[in-house]
């Protein structure tokens, strides 16, 4: 087991107070000492312009790559040369740079001198970006000149002092990376403290501030020691990781690493052909792709006969991945383990399964409970089950009375542990949401994510804490029944969302996006989908076919409930005021009841939330009718006297 014990003092990041070797680009360093040779990264080169037939495989892409001797160089020459632009150590350096040997020169340079890199959520909206940047007060902004464009208007980013730009630009700035990354090559590593920040990683919720990770030095290493437990790699491994976070392992691991061609936060129907292609041209022999990655390679190698054969291992996670897909999937990699990893941007791994133990699992599930097999628990990792709790926990007396649920029940899981991300920076309110912190100093960090654990430790998620739907006072959990839907090749995407109801408290509401020119009819679909459904014993309110199902920006692996849940909410809104007889046209605050409808037998203000609109519909008629009265007059006077006379 990883502990603080056994790694005290042995390891990089784990030495006591202020000391060089706490800093995580010690890592780097002894691989340019013992590996100077091996080649550190490869990206397809620039000036490659792919004519791309999405069926065909093209075995010779060009690429350039750089060896660990010469990337550790080209750092220390950046970190001087961010010294000498005013870099300085503890200040906050914002990254927008996609995954590319900029990114991981400037970010390493960074922390080298014992500065902040701060990735910004680039999915976030203006107004987050604003929020996010005065989180963290940065001195520094490093990117591109398009995204020193686009961020002129969140004057938060705009007004950053130093501005250093990466590529071709046009307009002035402090400097460029290109210039500073040819300083004289920088000496020492800055001594830091182990629990200093190191990387500040931005996600945003639907609402609320953005929360920034606070990954400290000693946290990364420990991060890097639990990925090398979980996924150990070979001398002479080339690995393609579609995250960045596992490229930034990579690099601490010494592992030659090919940046994709594809951009994942951009899918293409182009993507399959591309990333084969490189993955071919490459001799690629470990992958870590996202779900969404996995689904099309798979469709993609399956239907035109294409193996690839020297991958001998693949990490996936992130989302659900159905039996099916992953049945696909090895036969195009034939020669290959494929894991599914899960974890977060706060614990990374938590636990990891191989996909032959989920299609031959060796025991049999509670029906009605199970979700996704996600494997044992990762090394050096504490656990509990907590209680469905939307608010905070604080500990009496480090008590968990009362807090955890019982045997082979469903609760949210908690983990404890070195690589576990203990706080957000400059958040308490995020921190007392999410963390729970012993007297000694332990935090637990809640995952939101609702689990049971199996008599072989197995770790079986079921759900989301917020997307629990709550029918009749049960809980109904969305995993399992999103993977039983996706099972019929004609529906592309799944969810099942709680719908909120008067009566019932939420209504379940099974929804399914289609493939272009499906092969069955809509009814043909939703029939067999209606007898997976009741073979399997879950309860829904509503199975119909929905124009879309909407995914996370990022990885297109989830699906966003809330989105759609006011897209249904707003469409039956719509549906029922144009159905409804004497319902009014003008107004879109009608009162809808549980079957969808508007209470015809009471077309007029019943009070409470009817109230607006029926008052609206009264100055309606009012209108109308004192039109019709001046208009009246009007005519009286003009034609009555020539009747009277």
């Amino acid at each position: 087991m990883i502990t603080f014990d056994k790694l005290h003092n042995k390891n990089f990041g784990f030495h006591d107070g202020v000391n060089f070797k706490n800093n995580v680009v010690c890592l780097l360093k002894e691989n340019a000492k013992k590996k100077p040779d091996r080649v550190a990264l490869q990206w397809v080169d620039p000036a490659f312009k792919g004519e791309w037939d999405k069926n065909v495989i093209n075995e010779n892409i060009p690429h350039k790559s750089i060896n660990f001797k010469n990337f550790y160089d080209v750092i220390t020459r950046t970190a001087n040369g961010l010294k000498k632009a005013g870099v300085k150590h503890g200040d906050c350096v914002i990254l927008f740079l996609p995954m590319s040997l900029y990114l991981y020169q400037a970010m390493s340079a960074i922390m080298m001198i014992g500065a902040r890199a701060v990735f910004l959520d680039s999915w976030a909206r203006r107004d987050q970006l604003g929020v996010s940047a005065k989180v963290v007060n940065p001195t520094t902004m490093i990117s591109f000149e398009q995204a020193f464009q686009l961020c002129a208007t969140v004057p938060e980013l705009n007004e950053i002092p130093i501005k250093i730009v990466a590529g071709p630009h046009a307009g002035k700035y402090s400097a460029t990376l290109e210039e500073i990354s040819k300083s004289e090559p920088l000496s020492d590593i800055e001594a830091v403290e182990g629990e200093e920040t190191a990387l500040v990683t931005f996600t945003t919720g639907s609402s609320g501030v953005p929360k920034g990770a606070d990954r400290t030095h000693r946290f990364l290493v420990a991060q890097h020691l639990a990925l090398d437990e979980c996924i150990p790699y070979e001398s002479g491994d080339i690995d393609v990781p579609a995250f960045p976070i596992f490229s930034l392992n990579n690099i601490a691991a010494g592992v030659n690493t090919v940046i994709p061609i594809t951009d994942i936060g951009r899918p293409s129907e182009k993507d399959p052909v591309m990333l084969v292609s490189q993955i071919k041209t490459c001799a690629i022999t470990c992958a870590t792709l996202s779900p969404s990655m996995i689904v099309n390679i798979a469709k993609f190698c399956d239907e035109n006969k294409i193996t690839m054969p020297k991958i001998r291992r693949v990490i996936t996670g992130g989302a659900p991945i159905s039996n099916d897909t992953l049945e696909l999937f090895r036969k195009a990699v034939p020669n290959a383990e494929v894991w599914v990893l899960y974890g977060s941007t706060e614990v990374e791994p938590i636990a990891h399964i191989e996909a032959k133990d989920i299609l031959f699992p060796k025991h049999g599930g509670k029906a009605g409970v199970e979700g996704v097999n996600v494997g044992h628990f990762a090394e050096g990792l504490e656990y509990k089950l907590l209680k469905i709790n939307k608010g905070s926990i604080k500990l009496v007396n480090d008590s968990w009375d009362g807090l955890t649920v019982g045997k082979d029940e469903v609760g949210e899981l908690a983990v404890a542990g070195l690589h576990v991300c203990k706080s957000y920076y400059n958040n308490t309110e995020a921190v007392a949401k999410t963390k729970i912190i012993e007297s000694n100093g332990k935090v637990w960090h809640r995952t939101g994510d609702l689990a049971r654990i199996d008599d072989q430790k197995n770790v079986w998620l079921v759900g989301r804490v917020h997307n629990a739907i709550s029918r009749n006072g049960q809980l109904l959990f969305p995993v399992k029944v999103e993977i039983l839907l996706k099972k019929h090749p004609d529906v592309k995407q799944s969810a099942y969302v709680g719908i909120p109801d008067e009566k019932m408290g939420e209504k379940a509401y099974a929804l399914v996006m289609l493939v272009d020119n499906p092969k069955e009819s809509k009814q043909e679909i939703l029939s067999k989908l209606a007898e997976i459904l009741k073979n399997e014993n879950v309860p829904y309110d509503k199975l119909d076919v929905t124009a879309n199902v909407p995914m996370d920006p990022r990885h297109h692996s989830k699906v966003e409930y809330d989105v759609l849940r006011e897209a249904v909410l707003k469409e039956e809104k719509e549906s029922a005021c144009q159905s409804a007889a004497g319902s009014c046209a003008s107004c879109d605050g009608c009162s809808v009841t549980s079957e969808g409808i508007v209470e015809e037998e009471k077309p007029f203000c019943q009070g409470g939330d009817d109230e607006e609109c029926c008052e609206d519909t009264f100055k309606s008629f009012l209108k109308i009718g004192l039109v019709v009265f001046i208009a009246y007059i009007l005519i009286k006077m003009l034609f009555g006297g020539k009747d009277d006379k």
